[in-house]
Protein backbone atom coordinates (compact mmCIF):
# COMPACT_ATOMS: atom_id res chain seq x y z
CA UNK A 1 0.00 0.00 0.00
CA UNK A 2 2.77 2.46 0.83
CA UNK A 3 4.61 1.40 -2.57
CA UNK A 4 1.15 2.12 -4.14
CA UNK A 5 0.47 5.63 -2.85
CA UNK A 6 4.10 6.56 -3.23
CA UNK A 7 3.60 5.98 -6.82
CA UNK A 8 0.31 7.59 -7.20
CA UNK A 9 1.77 10.29 -5.74
CA UNK A 10 4.71 10.57 -8.16
CA UNK A 11 2.18 10.32 -11.00
CA UNK A 12 0.25 13.02 -9.68
CA UNK A 13 3.17 15.59 -8.94
CA UNK A 14 4.36 14.33 -12.85
CA UNK A 15 0.79 15.50 -13.90
CA UNK A 16 0.93 18.64 -12.23
CA UNK A 17 4.39 19.58 -13.80
CA UNK A 18 3.19 18.69 -17.31
CA UNK A 19 0.14 20.95 -16.33
CA UNK A 20 2.57 23.93 -15.26
CA UNK A 21 4.59 23.39 -18.18
CA UNK A 22 2.04 23.70 -20.90
CA UNK A 23 0.04 26.71 -19.57
CA UNK A 24 0.30 29.97 -21.10
CA UNK A 25 3.27 31.95 -20.32
CA UNK A 26 3.53 35.37 -19.32
CA UNK A 27 5.01 37.39 -21.23
CA UNK A 28 7.84 39.62 -20.24
CA UNK A 29 7.47 42.88 -22.14
CA UNK A 30 10.37 45.34 -21.49
CA UNK A 31 9.82 48.76 -19.49
CA UNK A 32 12.39 51.78 -19.69
CA UNK A 33 11.27 55.60 -17.40
CA UNK A 34 12.01 58.85 -18.25
CA UNK A 35 10.14 60.92 -15.51
CA UNK A 36 10.44 64.50 -17.93
CA UNK A 37 8.75 62.43 -20.69
CA UNK A 38 5.86 60.70 -18.32
CA UNK A 39 5.38 64.58 -17.42
CA UNK A 40 5.12 66.19 -20.37
CA UNK A 41 2.62 63.52 -22.03
CA UNK A 42 0.60 63.83 -18.68
CA UNK A 43 0.42 67.61 -19.13
CA UNK A 44 -0.05 67.26 -22.85
CA UNK A 45 -2.80 64.74 -22.67
CA UNK A 46 -4.64 66.73 -19.39
CA UNK A 47 -5.05 69.71 -21.93
CA UNK A 48 -6.20 67.52 -24.66
CA UNK A 49 -9.10 66.32 -21.72
CA UNK A 50 -8.29 63.16 -23.00
CA UNK A 51 -9.82 60.08 -21.32
CA UNK A 52 -8.34 56.07 -22.08
CA UNK A 53 -4.97 54.87 -22.26
CA UNK A 54 -2.00 55.11 -24.12
CA UNK A 55 1.34 53.13 -24.83
CA UNK A 56 4.39 54.50 -26.29
CA UNK A 57 7.15 52.46 -27.13
CA UNK A 58 10.47 52.55 -29.00
CA UNK A 59 13.17 49.85 -30.07
CA UNK A 60 10.96 47.55 -28.58
CA UNK A 61 10.79 48.70 -24.80
CA UNK A 62 7.95 50.59 -23.60
CA UNK A 63 8.44 53.78 -22.01
CA UNK A 64 4.59 54.89 -21.56
CA UNK A 65 1.91 52.53 -20.79
CA UNK A 66 -0.79 54.33 -18.76
CA UNK A 67 -4.44 54.58 -18.30
CA UNK A 68 -6.22 58.36 -18.03
CA UNK A 69 -9.36 58.94 -16.37
CA UNK A 70 -12.36 56.00 -16.17
CA UNK A 71 -13.33 53.15 -17.88
CA UNK A 72 -16.75 53.57 -16.15
CA UNK A 73 -17.76 56.59 -14.89
CA UNK A 74 -20.36 55.28 -12.88
CA UNK A 75 -18.76 52.85 -11.14
CA UNK A 76 -15.41 55.06 -10.74
CA UNK A 77 -13.69 52.32 -12.75
CA UNK A 78 -10.18 54.06 -13.47
CA UNK A 79 -8.44 53.26 -16.77
CA UNK A 80 -5.37 51.26 -17.01
CA UNK A 81 -3.04 49.51 -19.26
CA UNK A 82 -5.23 46.46 -18.80
CA UNK A 83 -8.67 47.98 -20.06
CA UNK A 84 -9.99 46.68 -22.81
CA UNK A 85 -11.66 48.41 -25.61
CA UNK A 86 -12.96 47.91 -28.90
CA UNK A 87 -10.94 48.81 -31.61
CA UNK A 88 -13.23 49.33 -34.70
CA UNK A 89 -11.37 49.11 -37.55
CA UNK A 90 -8.02 48.63 -36.32
CA UNK A 91 -9.26 45.21 -36.86
CA UNK A 92 -8.59 45.60 -40.46
CA UNK A 93 -5.12 44.97 -39.80
CA UNK A 94 -5.12 41.66 -38.58
CA UNK A 95 -7.76 40.54 -40.67
CA UNK A 96 -5.56 41.47 -43.53
CA UNK A 97 -2.69 39.97 -42.33
CA UNK A 98 -5.13 36.66 -41.74
CA UNK A 99 -5.36 36.95 -45.82
CA UNK A 100 -1.58 37.07 -45.93
CA UNK A 101 -1.59 33.95 -43.58
CA UNK A 102 -4.03 31.83 -45.79
CA UNK A 103 -2.52 32.89 -48.75
CA UNK A 104 1.43 31.81 -48.15
CA UNK A 105 -0.67 27.92 -47.32
CA UNK A 106 -2.02 28.41 -50.36
CA UNK A 107 -5.47 28.26 -49.67
CA UNK A 108 -5.93 31.94 -51.90
CA UNK A 109 -4.13 34.07 -53.64
CA UNK A 110 -5.19 37.79 -53.69
CA UNK A 111 -5.57 37.70 -57.82
CA UNK A 112 -8.25 35.35 -56.66
CA UNK A 113 -11.65 37.00 -57.76
CA UNK A 114 -14.31 37.27 -55.71
CA UNK A 115 -16.95 34.72 -57.86
CA UNK A 116 -14.60 32.09 -56.96
CA UNK A 117 -15.83 32.30 -53.17
CA UNK A 118 -19.34 33.72 -54.09
CA UNK A 119 -19.84 32.27 -57.33
CA UNK A 120 -23.36 34.52 -58.05
CA UNK A 121 -21.90 38.11 -56.72
CA UNK A 122 -22.71 40.47 -59.65
CA UNK A 123 -19.27 41.90 -61.19
CA UNK A 124 -17.13 39.00 -59.14
CA UNK A 125 -15.16 38.13 -62.16
CA UNK A 126 -13.74 41.56 -62.04
CA UNK A 127 -12.94 42.43 -57.94
CA UNK A 128 -10.37 40.68 -56.19
CA UNK A 129 -8.75 39.92 -53.01
CA UNK A 130 -6.69 42.38 -54.04
CA UNK A 131 -9.17 44.74 -54.33
CA UNK A 132 -10.78 44.37 -51.62
CA UNK A 133 -7.51 44.65 -49.05
CA UNK A 134 -7.08 48.06 -50.59
CA UNK A 135 -10.48 49.18 -51.13
CA UNK A 136 -10.25 49.81 -54.60
CA UNK A 137 -13.04 47.37 -55.43
CA UNK A 138 -15.82 49.74 -56.03
CA UNK A 139 -18.22 48.25 -53.32
CA UNK A 140 -20.03 50.59 -51.79
CA UNK A 141 -20.67 51.09 -47.71
CA UNK A 142 -22.90 48.58 -46.50
CA UNK A 143 -23.39 51.18 -43.19
CA UNK A 144 -24.92 53.92 -45.16
CA UNK A 145 -27.67 51.61 -46.59
CA UNK A 146 -31.70 51.64 -45.61
CA UNK A 147 -32.31 47.97 -46.14
CA UNK A 148 -29.16 47.87 -42.61
CA UNK A 149 -32.09 49.57 -40.32
CA UNK A 150 -31.67 50.36 -36.74
CA UNK A 151 -33.80 47.30 -35.53
CA UNK A 152 -31.79 44.73 -37.47
CA UNK A 153 -28.11 46.02 -36.13
CA UNK A 154 -29.36 45.05 -32.88
CA UNK A 155 -29.86 41.56 -33.43
CA UNK A 156 -27.29 38.69 -34.63
CA UNK A 157 -26.38 39.62 -38.57
CA UNK A 158 -24.78 36.32 -40.02
CA UNK A 159 -22.05 37.67 -42.86
CA UNK A 160 -23.78 36.54 -45.75
CA UNK A 161 -26.87 38.74 -44.20
CA UNK A 162 -24.53 41.67 -44.23
CA UNK A 163 -23.51 40.94 -47.43
CA UNK A 164 -26.72 40.44 -48.81
CA UNK A 165 -27.53 44.33 -47.36
CA UNK A 166 -25.09 45.35 -50.46
CA UNK A 167 -24.67 42.36 -52.88
CA UNK A 168 -26.95 43.79 -55.93
CA UNK A 169 -26.25 47.57 -55.53
CA UNK A 170 -23.98 49.11 -58.21
CA UNK A 171 -20.51 49.29 -57.85
CA UNK A 172 -19.30 53.07 -57.41
CA UNK A 173 -16.50 53.19 -59.79
CA UNK A 174 -14.64 50.40 -62.11
CA UNK A 175 -12.40 47.86 -59.98
CA UNK A 176 -9.15 49.36 -59.39
CA UNK A 177 -9.56 52.18 -60.54
CA UNK A 178 -10.10 54.20 -57.40
CA UNK A 179 -9.91 54.46 -53.71
CA UNK A 180 -12.70 54.54 -51.72
CA UNK A 181 -13.02 53.51 -48.02
CA UNK A 182 -15.80 50.89 -47.15
CA UNK A 183 -16.11 48.49 -44.57
CA UNK A 184 -18.07 46.31 -47.01
CA UNK A 185 -14.47 45.09 -48.43
CA UNK A 186 -13.26 43.45 -44.73
CA UNK A 187 -16.94 42.32 -44.80
CA UNK A 188 -16.44 39.93 -47.78
CA UNK A 189 -12.82 39.12 -46.40
CA UNK A 190 -14.12 37.91 -43.56
CA UNK A 191 -16.57 35.77 -45.59
CA UNK A 192 -13.46 34.47 -47.29
CA UNK A 193 -11.19 33.52 -44.00
CA UNK A 194 -14.12 31.42 -42.98
CA UNK A 195 -14.95 29.60 -46.56
CA UNK A 196 -11.19 28.76 -46.73
CA UNK A 197 -10.18 28.06 -43.39
CA UNK A 198 -13.08 26.80 -42.26
CA UNK A 199 -12.99 28.20 -38.85
CA UNK A 200 -15.03 31.23 -37.86
CA UNK A 201 -13.94 34.35 -38.50
CA UNK A 202 -13.74 34.58 -33.88
CA UNK A 203 -11.91 31.11 -34.01
CA UNK A 204 -9.24 31.82 -37.06
CA UNK A 205 -7.97 35.03 -35.43
CA UNK A 206 -7.71 33.47 -31.88
CA UNK A 207 -6.18 30.35 -32.92
CA UNK A 208 -3.52 31.75 -35.67
CA UNK A 209 -2.93 35.07 -34.38
CA UNK A 210 -4.11 36.09 -30.25
CA UNK A 211 -2.82 33.00 -28.81
CA UNK A 212 0.11 32.50 -31.35
CA UNK A 213 1.52 35.86 -29.89
CA UNK A 214 -0.32 35.74 -26.29
CA UNK A 215 -2.60 38.48 -26.69
CA UNK A 216 -4.66 37.66 -23.48
CA UNK A 217 -6.90 40.30 -23.29
CA UNK A 218 -7.83 40.66 -27.39
CA UNK A 219 -10.99 38.80 -29.05
CA UNK A 220 -13.59 38.88 -31.19
CA UNK A 221 -16.43 41.40 -28.68
CA UNK A 222 -19.61 40.23 -27.13
CA UNK A 223 -22.71 42.21 -26.39
CA UNK A 224 -22.54 42.07 -22.59
CA UNK A 225 -19.38 42.24 -21.85
CA UNK A 226 -17.85 42.56 -18.24
CA UNK A 227 -17.73 46.39 -17.31
CA UNK A 228 -14.81 45.27 -14.56
CA UNK A 229 -12.41 44.62 -17.16
CA UNK A 230 -13.75 46.50 -20.49
CA UNK A 231 -14.13 49.93 -21.03
CA UNK A 232 -17.74 51.08 -21.15
CA UNK A 233 -18.90 53.30 -23.79
CA UNK A 234 -19.57 56.92 -23.99
CA UNK A 235 -20.35 60.26 -26.15
CA UNK A 236 -19.50 63.67 -25.55
CA UNK A 237 -16.65 64.72 -23.38
CA UNK A 238 -15.09 63.73 -19.77
CA UNK A 239 -17.39 67.01 -18.89
CA UNK A 240 -20.43 66.21 -20.26
CA UNK A 241 -20.74 62.82 -21.45
CA UNK A 242 -23.72 60.02 -21.77
CA UNK A 243 -23.83 56.48 -23.38
CA UNK A 244 -24.07 56.36 -27.37
CA UNK A 245 -27.35 56.63 -28.34
CA UNK A 246 -26.78 54.49 -31.18
CA UNK A 247 -25.68 50.31 -30.58
CA UNK A 248 -25.02 47.56 -32.56
CA UNK A 249 -24.82 43.66 -32.33
CA UNK A 250 -20.81 43.24 -33.02
CA UNK A 251 -22.21 40.65 -35.33
CA UNK A 252 -22.70 43.54 -38.15
CA UNK A 253 -18.94 45.14 -37.74
CA UNK A 254 -17.60 41.05 -38.01
CA UNK A 255 -13.80 41.26 -39.98
CA UNK A 256 -14.32 45.17 -40.10
CA UNK A 257 -14.13 46.35 -36.81
CA UNK A 258 -15.37 43.97 -34.38
CA UNK A 259 -11.78 42.81 -32.29
CA UNK A 260 -11.06 44.31 -29.06
CA UNK A 261 -8.07 44.54 -27.10
CA UNK A 262 -5.29 46.13 -25.15
CA UNK A 263 -2.56 48.91 -25.79
CA UNK A 264 0.11 46.19 -24.28
CA UNK A 265 -1.56 43.70 -26.46
CA UNK A 266 -1.08 45.55 -29.61
CA UNK A 267 2.27 46.26 -28.31
CA UNK A 268 3.18 42.22 -28.53
CA UNK A 269 1.35 42.48 -32.22
CA UNK A 270 3.62 45.34 -32.90
CA UNK A 271 6.18 43.71 -32.54
CA UNK A 272 5.56 40.21 -34.12
CA UNK A 273 5.59 42.31 -37.27
CA UNK A 274 9.15 43.11 -37.29
CA UNK A 275 9.45 38.72 -37.15
CA UNK A 276 8.37 35.99 -39.11
CA UNK A 277 6.10 34.74 -36.22
CA UNK A 278 2.61 35.18 -38.57
CA UNK A 279 3.88 35.77 -41.74
CA UNK A 280 7.16 35.59 -44.04
CA UNK A 281 8.63 39.05 -44.02
CA UNK A 282 7.85 39.07 -48.01
CA UNK A 283 4.31 38.78 -47.21
CA UNK A 284 5.04 41.78 -44.67
CA UNK A 285 6.41 43.63 -47.28
CA UNK A 286 3.57 43.17 -49.33
CA UNK A 287 0.65 44.03 -46.53
CA UNK A 288 2.63 47.17 -45.84
CA UNK A 289 3.23 48.48 -49.01
CA UNK A 290 1.67 51.17 -50.66
CA UNK A 291 -1.45 49.96 -53.25
CA UNK A 292 -3.54 53.36 -54.31
CA UNK A 293 -1.93 56.92 -53.38
CA UNK A 294 -5.10 59.14 -51.58
CA UNK A 295 -5.40 62.57 -52.51
CA UNK A 296 -2.92 65.13 -51.83
CA UNK A 297 -0.17 62.62 -51.92
CA UNK A 298 -0.38 62.73 -48.51
CA UNK A 299 -1.49 59.15 -47.81
CA UNK A 300 -1.18 55.98 -49.25
CA UNK A 301 -3.37 53.10 -48.65
CA UNK A 302 -1.32 49.65 -48.24
CA UNK A 303 -3.77 46.24 -47.06
CA UNK A 304 -5.49 47.42 -44.00
CA UNK A 305 -2.82 50.35 -43.32
CA UNK A 306 -2.39 54.04 -43.99
CA UNK A 307 1.18 55.09 -44.99
CA UNK A 308 2.16 58.15 -44.62
CA UNK A 309 4.03 60.63 -47.29
CA UNK A 310 4.82 63.03 -44.48
CA UNK A 311 6.37 62.32 -42.02
CA UNK A 312 7.68 59.64 -44.04
CA UNK A 313 8.09 56.17 -42.72
CA UNK A 314 4.75 55.95 -40.75
CA UNK A 315 2.43 53.63 -40.94
CA UNK A 316 -1.30 53.63 -38.59
CA UNK A 317 -4.79 53.23 -38.59
CA UNK A 318 -7.87 54.17 -36.87
CA UNK A 319 -10.86 52.80 -35.61
CA UNK A 320 -14.05 54.69 -34.26
CA UNK A 321 -16.78 52.32 -33.25
CA UNK A 322 -20.03 53.19 -30.93
CA UNK A 323 -18.46 54.79 -27.61
CA UNK A 324 -15.12 54.22 -28.90
CA UNK A 325 -11.78 55.10 -30.99
CA UNK A 326 -8.14 54.06 -30.83
CA UNK A 327 -5.19 54.39 -33.35
CA UNK A 328 -2.35 52.61 -33.86
CA UNK A 329 1.04 54.45 -35.36
CA UNK A 330 4.15 52.41 -35.80
CA UNK A 331 7.91 53.42 -37.58
CA UNK A 332 9.36 50.49 -38.85
CA UNK A 333 12.47 52.52 -39.10
CA UNK A 334 12.75 53.75 -35.52
CA UNK A 335 10.39 51.02 -34.09
CA UNK A 336 8.13 53.49 -32.37
CA UNK A 337 5.31 52.60 -31.52
CA UNK A 338 2.08 54.61 -30.32
CA UNK A 339 -0.85 53.19 -29.30
CA UNK A 340 -4.02 55.42 -28.25
CA UNK A 341 -7.48 54.06 -26.98
CA UNK A 342 -10.15 55.96 -25.62
CA UNK A 343 -13.93 55.28 -24.42
CA UNK A 344 -15.22 58.17 -26.61
CA UNK A 345 -16.27 57.83 -30.65
CA UNK A 346 -16.09 61.84 -30.02
CA UNK A 347 -13.08 62.18 -29.55
CA UNK A 348 -12.07 63.25 -33.03
CA UNK A 349 -8.23 64.38 -32.56
CA UNK A 350 -6.95 61.00 -31.74
CA UNK A 351 -4.89 60.42 -34.89
CA UNK A 352 -3.43 63.90 -33.49
CA UNK A 353 -2.55 62.97 -30.35
CA UNK A 354 -0.88 59.74 -31.99
CA UNK A 355 1.12 62.02 -33.93
CA UNK A 356 1.74 64.59 -31.39
CA UNK A 357 3.21 61.94 -29.22
CA UNK A 358 5.04 60.49 -31.40
CA UNK A 359 6.87 63.47 -31.96
CA UNK A 360 7.56 64.00 -27.74
CA UNK A 361 8.58 60.35 -27.95
CA UNK A 362 11.52 60.90 -30.28
CA UNK A 363 12.43 64.38 -28.45
CA UNK A 364 12.58 63.01 -24.82
CA UNK A 365 14.30 59.25 -26.08
CA UNK A 366 16.90 58.78 -28.79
Amino acid sequence: MIIYLKRFGIMLLSICLLSACSSDPEVIIPRKTNSDLEQQVDKYLTEKQFNGTVLMAKGGEVWISKGYGMANFEKEIPNSPNTMFRIGSVSKQITALSILKLQEQNLLNVKDTLNNYIPDYPNGDTITIHHLLSHTSGIPEYLTFDSLTFSSCQNYNSPSDIIDTFKQKALDFTPGTQFSYSNSNYILLGYIIEKVSKESYEDYINNHIFKPLHMKHSGYDINDYNEDTHAKGYEGTVKRYDEPSYKIDMSVPFAAGALYSTVEDLFLWDQALYTDKLVSKESLDIMFSPKVIMEDNKLSYAYGWFVYHDPINLVGHGGNIFGYSSFILRDPETKNLIVVMTNFDSYREINWVAEDLNKLLDEFVK
